[in-house]
Parts: C-alpha cells; structure tokens; sequence
C-alpha cells in the first residue's frame, strides 16, 4: 500500500497530476493486456499471427518505429517485448505531457 500513497503523493506535486496519473495507469494496463493476449494468441494451435496486430495497433505511432526492425536481427519474442517497451515509453510521455506544471507547497518545516 505503501506504493499507492507515493504515486498519490507524486501526483499531488502537479495541477492535473491525479488526471495524468490515471489516464497514463490505464493506458499502460491496456498496453500489457494487449500484449497477454497477443503472447496467448501466439501459443496457440493454427496460429496465424493476427493476435500481435492488436498489440500494434495500441502502441501506435511508436509501434511503426519498432516494425522497422527486421525480423531476422531480433530474437524470437523480443519483438513483442520492444513493442511493450514502446507502449510505456508512451504511458510515460503521457503522464509527463498531461500533468501541468508543479505546484508549489509551502513547506512545514520551520527554520
């Protein structure tokens, strides 16, 4: 719980730092369920393929970058993990753009 209240705390040194906080959490979630169910998707029998498009297609425009790697120079899984890496690097500059400017408190300390 201990976490919780640092991230709280961090986000309360913002004007919309709760906001930012909350709009980067979710997409960051969406980014590792989409790559759940794309590393599910690739385990299974008959697989095509098209379960990492949705992977994609949630890490866009970053996603276009990481596509630019070929497939021979990356190890087998890693392309769905810089893909991931992408999407966080998102959720992060989401925070970072959403959050405002730091709010200045006053300090209880006294001298």
């Amino acid at each position: 719980m201990r976490s919780t209240r640092g991230l709280a705390r961090l986000a309360s040194r913002y004007r919309r730092g709760t906001l930012a906080l909350v709009i980067g959490g979710i997409y960051a979630l969406l980014v590792i369920a989409a790559y759940v169910f794309a590393e599910i998707g690739m385990r299974q029998p008959n697989n095509q393929g098209l379960s990492a498009v949705l992977l994609i297609l949630v890490t866009l425009p970053l996603s276009w970058l990481v596509m630019m790697i070929p497939g021979e120079v990356l190890p087998s899984g890693v392309h769905l993990l810089s893909l991931v890496v992408a999407g966080l690097v998102q959720a992060s500059f989401l925070w970072w753009l959403l959050r405002g400017p730091r709010v200045d408190v006053p300090s209880t300390r006294e001298e």
